[in-house]
């Protein structure tokens, strides 16, 4: 379906030279600012290329108007080389190879996103805008700020444990100390085994007998 542009348009007429050749082209818009509608004209270069210069303002017109988008016109015509081409009297865009090279680009500075020109080769992460930038730097949602509060706090608890645990640690040697030492118990006179102390006398755990106490 085709979008017709409203009946009040805004629109940005651009005023070029490449090599000898000067002219101007007007760019019509939309009411969210996107191009819908091109007119060119050229200056001491005979009806010829005033007529093809016509021809192809209006073809992509009615593309632009029908939705084809600005992006495929650019990376299509980009770069076509015929006379006049060389040096222009743009800051932005000091050489072209042709007239629609230059309109292309100079349409892609004004009206293609950066990520649109970075892909088209036109734009270099050196020229990307600030607003963008800042994306990079987004702010810790506060979700995850409380988690990290919740985990610094359980570290926390940990790390106070440590003592008390030493401690009951501590005492575990001491116990193991103290049953250690009834390892001089004498061995059972009856079967040879290790005895085991039961109040002030030793008790065998094998054979039941004791070294005289009861």
């Amino acid at each position: 379906m085709r979008r017709r542009l409203p009946k009040v348009r805004n629109s940005r007429t651009y005023k070029f030279q490449v090599a000898a050749l000067e002219g101007y082209f007007t760019v019509r818009q939309y009411e969210d600012g996107t191009p819908g509608e091109l007119f060119m004209s050229v200056s001491k270069q005979g009806s010829t290329l005033s007529g093809l210069m016509d021809s192809f303002a209006i073809s992509m017109s009615q593309g632009l108007q029908y939705g084809v988008p600005l992006k495929s016109y650019v990376k299509t015509l980009r770069g076509t080389s015929f006379a006049p081409s060389g040096i222009t009297d743009d800051a932005e865009i000091r050489t072209a190879s042709s007239i629609t090279d230059y309109i292309m680009r100079r349409l892609a500075l004004d009206y293609l996103s950066f990520d649109d020109r970075l892909e088209l080769g036109l734009a270099s992460f050196d020229d990307m805008p600030e607003a963008q930038t800042s994306l990079l730097e987004v702010p810790q949602p506060v979700a995850d700020l409380a988690i990290a509060q919740e985990s610094v706090q359980v570290r926390a608890q940990a790390a106070a444990s440590v003592p008390s645990l030493s401690i009951s640690v501590g005492d575990a040697v001491a116990k193991r100390d103290t049953t250690s030492a009834d390892s001089v118990a004498p061995l059972c006179y009856n079967c040879g085994n290790q005895t085991q102390r039961a109040g002030s006398c030793y008790v065998c755990s094998s054979c039941g007998s004791t070294t005289g106490c009861s």
